[in-house]
This record gives structure tokens, C-alpha cells and sequence, in this order.
């Protein structure tokens, strides 16, 4: 039988990846505000190591006020974000992220991370939580 969870997973990210590009062109409207979380123990996620200390797994960041210079590409998106005081360009791959949503919109859904090299040192698997996409699908 097939996944079609993969496909599902697919279309989630070709969908925040369509309104990334977007607002990358013509900013945001209204008072949308969008959650992006992603996971931070990656080598393909680029953030500064003391964000990384803090949230050694997993970060949620909203773009809506304060964020410049967002460039989305075919794998993965940048923007410069505050951290602390400290103006920073992230960089991001679609296949890092676990959440998205428009608050505004009442709009949003989970993803499921694409594996990836992560971090030697936060491999750790102790106190994961294995989620059961079924309870996010509509019945």
C-alpha cells in the first residue's frame, strides 16, 4: 500500500514554500503573522550557536514586524531575524520544519521532519515523543 503520508508532506511543504515566496515579494498583508517552527539540531540549519544552545532541538519564529531580507529557494528559506539584540540571517530547509501556520488566517499544520545529519552532540532520542498524525487528520 502506498504512503501517501509522503505526499501529503510534499504538498505541506511546496505550500509554505509558495507563501514564503510570496511574502518575500510582496510582504505580508494585514495582520497576518506566521509560526514557523523547525528543528535546530541539523547541520543543514543555519542559526547562531548560542540560539542553538538554547533551543537545542526545536524553535518556533514568527515572521510579521521585524524581519528582513527573507529569500526562499527550491530546498530552503533565509531571513534575518533578531536574536538577543543581534541581527542574524538564518537559514532554514523546508525538510527541518515541523510547524507552520497564519494565526491570522486560523491557518496552519504539523509536519513531519525529513531525516537529516543532526548534530553529534543532540542525538539523543531520550524523552522523544513519537506523534500520531492521525489526530491531526480531519474525519
Amino acid at each position: 500500500m502506498k504512503d501517501y503520508n509522503i505526499y501529503v508532506q510534499k504538498a505541506h511543504r511546496f505550500i509554505v514554500k509558495e507563501i514564503l515566496s510570496d511574502v518575500a515579494k510582496n510582504g505580508l498583508e494585514g495582520e497576518s503573522s506566521l509560526l514557523i517552527s523547525f528543528q535546530t539540531n541539523r547541520d543543514d540549519v543555519i542559526i547562531p550557536d548560542f540560539v542553538r544552545a538554547k533551543y537545542p532541538t526545536e524553535i518556533s519564529i514568527i515572521l510579521q514586524y521585524q524581519f528582513e531580507n527573507l529569500i526562499v529557494n527550491d530546498t530552503s528559506f533565509s531571513v534575518d531575524l533578531a536574536f538577543g539584540g543581534v541581527l542574524t540571517t538564518i537559514t532554514v530547509p523546508f525538510n527541518a520544519l515541523t510547524q507552520f501556520a497564519d494565526q491570522s488566517a486560523n491557518f496552519g499544520f504539523m509536519l513531519m521532519p525529513i531525516e537529516a545529519t543532526l548534530k553529534e552532540e543532540k542525538t539523543s532520542n531520550e524523552g522523544a515523543e513519537v506523534i500520531d498524525l492521525e489526530r491531526f487528520r480531519k474525519k
